[in-house]
């Protein structure tokens, strides 16, 4: 979600109708995680990528900074920003249930209800992001 808001996908002001929020190539929530998805570019012409992950969040950095090791990337290629923040109650709830198709409406219900619910404390991390993004370009 934060992704979407810093690329423009979503408003950072303001919840986006729910057809346009359920439109967006991540809200299939029937597909497992550890998928990575392309969220296009952002106004710095940035490619951001949005991943969910369950379990330990940390590994992913390890992964990462690994894999970055590896490929002999800079140290300062890679901007990484964890956005469980805007994780919720209604928001998981509704995310599990979205995997039964039996469920699915009350899971997109809950799960609205829950992206309402945390959608300005993501925008103001995206926020807070997009200023700390031109210090990391130096």
């Amino acid at each position: 979600m934060a992704g979407a808001i810093h690329t423009g996908l979503l408003p950072k002001d303001g919840m986006p109708d729910r057809d346009k929020l359920w439109k967006l190539p991540f809200m299939n929530l029937k597909s497992g995680d550890g998928k990575i998805i392309s969220l296009g570019k952002d106004g710095q012409g940035d490619k951001v990528y949005a991943l969910s992950v369950k379990g330990d969040r940390e590994m992913i950095y390890r992964l990462i900074d690994s894999f970055m090791e590896i490929s002999g990337m800079p140290a300062g290629e890679l901007y990484l920003v964890d956005s469980c923040a805007g994780d919720n109650i209604l928001l998981l709830a509704g995310s599990v249930l979205c995997r039964s198709n039996l469920l699915a409406p009350l899971g997109r219900h809950l799960a609205t209800a829950g992206i309402k619910k945390s959608y300005g404390r993501l925008s103001s991390m995206v926020k807070c992001s997009k200023l700390e993004l031109p210090e990391l370009r130096v």
